[in-house]
């Protein structure tokens, strides 16, 4: 099984638990959340004041990551290739910290950036993608003031 889908389990499990929903209704409300915030968590932070530090022990870092993700030499090398000499390599990601950190360790790439901005869980408001203050955020975090020297790689 596949991170995604491990993750969405938890997530439908967290909402049916927590909010007292059925099974079909936690699937349908995480959905919705996820399409109008970008993060099923900042809907339940929103509409349900749960506590995102709770959240995060029970679905992200509940994750058996070390059972499925694996070092990747191919990304390292492709990522290593990259000329920092002009460009700075940030990390930007909705994950909370441990679970970024943990990911790109795993991966095999932890080594390459040159920082990291990610969803803080424990700030108020919660922020993440797709709202233009995460990225301003990340902006800041990287050193950059123009969106036009900013490139977003990523994969879906």
């Amino acid at each position: 099984m596949k991170v995604h889908d491990l993750m969405a389990d938890l997530i439908d499990k967290y909402f049916s638990t927590h909010l007292n929903l059925a099974w079909d209704d936690a699937v349908k409300l995480h959905k919705e959340y996820y399409t109008n915030y970008g993060l099923a968590i900042e809907g339940l932070v929103r509409h349900h004041q749960i506590d995102p530090l709770d959240y995060n022990a029970k679905v992200d870092d509940a994750l058996p990551l070390e059972d499925i993700i694996k070092p990747n030499p191919e990304l390292r090398e492709l990522i290593q290739d990259i000329d920092k000499s002009k460009v700075t390599l940030h990390l930007f990601t909705n994950a909370y910290v441990n679970h970024a950190e943990k990911v790109v360790k795993l991966i095999g790439i932890d080594d390459l950036f040159d920082g990291l901005t990610y969803c803080d869980y424990a700030e108020q408001p919660l922020l993440c993608k797709p709202d233009e203050r995460m990225f301003a955020k990340a902006m800041r975090a990287a050193g950059v003031d123009k969106v036009e020297d900013c490139y977003f790689v990523g994969k879906y």
